[in-house]
């Protein structure tokens, strides 16, 4: 009543939250005040997306820095764990974002996760993901790297399965890439794959949205996560900047 009434949120929307809330009320209640989750994040990719608002840079541009912010990534770790360690905490999920993990090479991102499994004591963890974002920075060394370490999901990210709207917004790969990514992880044998996609990419109409669902379906991941491109009017945006 109160997202229909004072939100003016219509009937239908307002149900699929109201739903979406008791099917996450399920997930939340498993977590227990001495549970943790852990984000851990990779500031480089393979290109810029042109909707990108994350601190992400194109590797290449910038890959004398990566040794130096792993070093640093892994005193971070090497904290983190002190503070786990002293409050008791038991971690229940990891997930290491972006940018794109996979874009570094497999020498650098073995070493992440051997540090990772160093530092931290997983007994407690129900999930493991990296973020394999970018079909064009997936190779068999790094799935074989990834499949070794105690990685139990990848996320495999094309956003859109239409050519046209992967140049529009600045991805080096095809939807064909994809396909080959996803069935290379298949092959190398991970059995939990989520996909993600964005609803109202610059261009892209309901069509050919319907044509990257129906695509993804062939593929059929364990999971599919479903973004949206937040626009905002031209005078409000240069409103806020004014008022910054």
């Amino acid at each position: 009543e109160k997202l229909t009434g004072y939100y003016m949120v219509s009937g239908n929307k307002a149900r699929l939250l109201y739903d979406t809330a008791r099917a996450e009320e399920k997930v939340l209640r498993q977590a227990g005040e001495d549970l943790i989750s852990i984000y851990i994040g990779i500031p480089f990719c393979p290109t810029r997306c042109l909707y990108c608002s994350f601190t992400s840079d194109p590797i290449s541009k910038y890959p004398h820095l990566v040794d130096a912010y792993l070093d640093a990534l892994k005193k971070e770790i090497s904290g983190v764990r002190e503070i786990i360690e002293q409050n008791r905490f038991k971690i229940q999920s990891i997930y290491i974002g972006g940018g794109t993990p996979t874009s570094m090479d497999v020498r650098e991102l073995s070493g992440l996760l051997e540090s990772v499994e160093i530092a931290f004591d997983l007994k407690a963890l129900e999930e493991y993901t990296l973020e394999a974002g970018r079909p064009d920075s997936i190779d068999d060394d790094k799935l074989k790297a990834v499949k070794d370490s105690k990685v139990t999901r990848i996320s495999i990210n094309p956003q859109t399965m239409n050519d046209r709207i992967l140049l529009n917004i600045g991805r080096s790969h095809t939807a064909r890439d994809v396909v080959r990514a996803f069935n290379l992880a298949r092959d190398r044998g991970f059995g939990n794959i989520n996909m993600d996609i964005i609803a109202g990419l610059p261009e892209e109409s309901k069509d050919m949205f319907m044509h990257t669902l129906s695509e993804i379906r062939k593929l059929s991941p364990e999971s599919l996560t479903v973004h949206t491109m937040a626009v905002k009017r031209a005078s409000r945006l240069k409103e806020e900047i004014e008022n910054f």
